[in-house]
């Protein structure tokens, strides 16, 4: 650390975490104040009574002005800086989001533009060559000078996207952000990873109020968090002098990009536009079995678990995700042949579901499809 101490740290940290608490204790009131409320309409959103999107700033505010301090009185190292200014950029924009809703094209614009200034004026987040290391083999590929800045561009869009569509149960987001901030801490250290390590203190005490309902992430929360998490898993890779292989981010980020994936390619195969909502993410069919608190600790049970086994090895890493995939996939298909047939789910029933739509045409299947 450069002339720092964990006493210095803890106190920043502690600071975001009280002004975090102050704001979610006010959030309706700011809310109302700051016009960010969101209205329940009974078919895209079904909470029960109005709710203020002050998660984002609960978390962004304290957290941005610790680590923007933190570089120029204690002297961190700030490589992160300019990804910190774009997480504020994608902050404000997300803000403006919540309150006016701002068209998809608009908004995929205003972000990808910030993405392009970062690139522009730190090379450091521009991925040359992606050095990968599975099972004990390892191998490198190089992108081509023209595609490596394209590639990351794409690359941090489609993982905005992912997380802001992951971003429907209480505490799903929230648990997600500490857990990947987490994952980029053990790779950062405590010294560049500080903004992660606020981040950590201040979602802690917004995840609290957000299980109970009292508020919700909101646009800001969503784009910026995701943002800054993105921006530091290249920033891990590149600084961590080859010990943490190119893959290691898909074991953080496997699930929402995942269902992503699987929504996207669904609703284009139905005639659907890619974007449409809908509720066929998977936290909704784990809603639709169980209740909330065990949904949500299932799905981050099966987000966190290749991650905490890269942290024993890369072969650990990949068996992991491997067996997560599979329950996963298992789930999906369990659930669409439970919906077809109106089976109430049970505990182990989706094997045995799974195993009798063996040699059926699933494309004669059915999902129950309804407006989020």
């Amino acid at each position: 650390m450069s002339g720092t101490t964990i006493w210095d740290i803890a106190g920043l940290c502690v600071a975001s975490a009280a002004i975090t608490g102050l704001i979610c204790y006010h959030a309706s009131s700011i809310g109302r104040a700051i016009q960010v409320m969101d209205k329940p309409d009974g078919a895209r959103k079904l909470h029960q009574k109005e709710t203020p999107l002050i998660g984002g700033p609960a978390i962004l505010v304290p957290a941005l002005a610790i680590s923007f301090l933190s570089y120029v009185t204690l002297s961190f190292a700030p490589i992160m800086f300019v990804a910190l200014v774009a997480t504020l950029a994608a902050f404000i924009i997300g803000l403006i989001d919540d309150r006016i809703a701002l068209s998809p094209t608009l908004r995929v614009g205003l972000l990808t533009a910030v993405i392009v200034a970062v690139l522009f004026i730190d090379p450091l987040f521009i991925l040359h060559t992606l050095a990968f290391r599975i099972f004990g083999v390892t191998f490198s590929v190089a992108l081509p000078n023209f595609f490596a800045a394209p590639f990351v561009v794409l690359m941090i869009l489609g993982f905005v996207n992912a997380a802001n569509m992951a971003d429907g149960m209480n505490g799903q987001l929230l648990g997600s952000v500490m857990l990947w901030s987490v994952f980029t801490v053990r790779y950062m250290g405590l010294d560049a990873g500080l903004p992660y390590i606020a981040v950590i203190c201040s979602t802690l005490v917004a995840f609290a109020f957000n299980l109970r309902g009292r508020l919700f992430t909101g646009s800001s929360g969503a784009y910026a968090t995701s943002l800054l998490v993105a921006f530091g898993a290249i920033a891990a890779y590149r600084t961590a002098n080859g010990v943490m292989a190119a893959q290691v981010p898909v074991y953080w980020f496997w699930l929402p990009v995942l269902d992503c994936v699987r929504l996207m390619a669904w609703r284009v195969l139905n005639g659907r536009s890619p974007f449409a909502a809908d509720r066929n993410h998977f936290h909704h069919m784990l809603l639709e079995h169980m209740r909330p608190s065990r949904a949500l600790l299932v799905y981050l049970t099966l987000l966190a678990a290749p991650g905490i086994a890269a942290m024993v090895s890369e072969e650990a890493a990949s068996v992991t995700l491997v067996f997560c995939i599979a329950l996963y996939s298992i789930f999906i298909v369990a659930n669409r042949e439970a919906l077809r047939k109106k089976y109430l789910f049970r505990p182990f029933s989706a094997l045995r579901i799974l195993a009798s739509s063996f040699g059926r045409d699933v494309s004669q299947s059915r999902v129950r499809s309804s407006p989020v």
